[in-house]
């Protein structure tokens, strides 16, 4: 047990940005993280470590929440500000906002790959297993998808 409370200490902040980042939602992108270490947990207790399988679960538990409530979930919500330092927390969450504004351009499924690339400590090869595309394709969709975002914020100044 006490193997896997590290290993959730590890993974659940780099969980919970990549979650953050296809949902646009603080409760869902929690209530998310918790089921999937849950669900790992309880299928795959005694087994080593696998941070590839964890990615997809958590995405397996989005698409299974976005089939059962038939809609898109929106990126553009206000969320509680839950840090202690005001000021700062204020322009974290401007610039948070900001990034997830110019992801909200973005296609599908070139977010949620760049949100992998971007959350966790999965290399194109684990990326590729998880969505069941081509390691070229990774490649590819996340380099269209950087271009993307950084001509949003560009234009944005």
């Amino acid at each position: 047990m006490e193997e896997f409370g590290t290993f959730f200490k590890k993974q659940q902040d780099k969980l919970f940005s990549y979650l953050m980042r296809i949902t646009g939602d603080y409760h869902l992108s929690m209530d998310l993280m918790q089921e999937s270490f849950t669900r790992y947990f309880e299928k795959y207790s005694d087994s080593t470590r696998n941070v590839s399988l964890l990615y997809t679960i958590a995405r397996n538990s989005f698409l299974d929440y976005k089939r059962k409530a038939g809609r898109l979930v929106a990126l553009d919500q206000d969320y509680e500000d839950l840090s202690a330092d005001q000021a700062d927390s204020f322009q974290i969450k401007q610039e948070y906002m900001r990034v997830l504004s110019a992801m909200k351009g973005l296609e599908e499924d070139e977010r949620e790959i760049l949100s992998l690339v971007l959350s966790g400590d999965l290399n194109y090869k684990e990326i590729a297993s998880i969505t069941k595309t081509s390691e070229a394709n990774i490649k590819v969709k996340v380099h269209r998808a950087r271009i993307k975002i950084k001509n949003k914020l560009h234009a944005g100044e």
